[in-house]
C-alpha cells in the first residue's frame, strides 16, 4: 500500500455498518490505503439492570470490532490493512477524532423514527457537522426483493 491516508469507517454491529465497512474496504483497495475500523461504546454499568465492570464493556467492544473485521474480510480475494480502534465517549465525537488525519470518514445512514433523531440527534449528521475531512454517509442495504415481489403480485 501507498503513503495515501487511511478511510475511517465507523462499526457499530448493525447491518447499515457491516455495508459501509464493505464500502470502506472496496473504497481503500481502489485508492491503495489502509482502513481505520473504529468501533465507539459507552460504560453503563446498570444497562439493563444488569451489572457489569468497564473492563467488561471494553472486552466486549474490542470482540465485536474483531468479529465484524473478520467477518468482513474472510470471503474477499483481497483486503487491505485495517486497524482496529475503539473508544469510550460520544460516537459522533470519537469518530471525528479517529479520523483527524484521514482521507475519509465513512458512516452508515440508518432507517430510524424522525423523533429520535430530533430529540438524541443522528450521528452520521454529527459528523458531517464536525469533520475537518470528507465524510461518506450510505444509506442503509435496501433488500428490493421483497418490493419486487410485492410489485409482481399486485400486477398479477
Amino acid at each position: 500500500m501507498g503513503e495515501q491516508k487511511v478511510i475511517v469507517v465507523g462499526v457499530d454491529g448493525s447491518e447499515a455498518a457491516r455495508h459501509a465497512l464493505d464500502w470502506a474496504l472496496d473504497e481503500a483497495l481502489i485508492r491503495g490505503c489502509a482502513v481505520r475500523a473504529v468501533r465507539v461504546w459507552n460504560f453503563e454499568p446498570m444497562s439493563d439492570w444488569v451489572p457489569t465492570t468497564l473492563q467488561e464493556v471494553r472486552a466486549h467492544a474490542v470482540e465485536a470490532l474483531a468479529e465484524s473485521v473478520r467477518t468482513a474480510v474472510a470471503n474477499r480475494p483481497e483486503a487491505p490493512p485495517v486497524e482496529q480502534v475503539t473508544a469510550e465517549g460520544d460516537a459522533a465525537s470519537e469518530l471525528v477524532r479517529a479520523a483527524h488525519d484521514a482521507a475519509l470518514l465513512v458512516v452508515a445512514g440508518h432507517c430510524g423514527e424522525r423523533l429520535r433523531k430530533v430529540v438524541l440527534g443522528s450521528v452520521s449528521a454529527a459528523c458531517v457537522r464536525k469533520s475537518h475531512v470528507p465524510v461518506v454517509v450510505l444509506p442503509p442495504k435496501l433488500d428490493l426483493t421483497a418490493e419486487v415481489e410485492d410489485a409482481e403480485k399486485a400486477r398479477a
